[in-house]
């Protein structure tokens, strides 16, 4: 009696973790299919349009982000309707909806700052490299060519992103841009390991 009352509720608790675990790996392929769209459609705009591209990638930006949101309360609201305790989505996803907001907002102020930020950040780093090659070579009687060649690339590419920000932000944008459609080829063909 007790062996067959334990074998229905293990029965039970099987069948729950299952049909749980199916409702997860669905929601783990929403998110990848709402990633693979975001994504590509990013991507390609940038690539295709840097400048003009600007504004519409800041709304999908905003909307994707939004839309992660919204999708994490209505998951936290689930698990706590089927379990009784809070979960942590809920809070992640209200982040996520001021996250949205401010993308929205201060998203152009921010953009216009990578460049002489990336390129102060080259320029220190070149020189470090520098210095510390050097160092190095009183050390170990070697002459790190390569160290040199890299720092003296280094502090060219911060002169240049400090000196010429513009044309150094559609670089990074289209670079960005080809990057985001790549990774949503990757997002396409990990989804076939959980298509079953």
């Amino acid at each position: 009696m007790i062996n067959s009352i334990y074998c229905y509720f293990c029965y039970h608790y099987i069948i729950d973790y299952l049909g749980g675990a199916k409702i997860m790996v669905r929601q783990f392929q929403l998110y990848r299919w709402l990633r693979f769209i975001f994504l590509l459609v990013a991507g390609t705009l940038i690539v295709i349009a840097p400048i003009k591209s600007l504004n519409i990638i800041i709304y999908i930006v905003s909307s994707y982000i939004a839309i992660y949101g919204i999708l994490s309360i209505f998951d936290g609201l689930s698990i706590r309707k089927s379990t009784g305790e809070n979960s942590i989505t809920i809070g992640l996803g209200i982040g996520a909806l001021f996250l949205a907001l401010g993308v929205l907002l201060f998203a152009k102020f921010f953009v216009t700052l990578v460049p002489p930020v990336l390129g102060i950040i080259l320029l220190v780093n070149g020189i470090n490299q520098f210095r510390d090659s050097h160092e190095m070579s009183k050390r170990v009687h070697i002459r790190p060519y390569l160290d040199y060649f890299y720092s003296a690339l280094l502090m060219l590419a911060g002169i240049v992103f400090i000196l010429n920000p513009s044309k150094t932000i559609i670089f990074i944008y289209q670079l960005f841009g080809l990057s985001l459609v790549v990774l949503a080829f990757f997002e396409i063909l990990n989804s076939r390991i959980y298509r079953n």
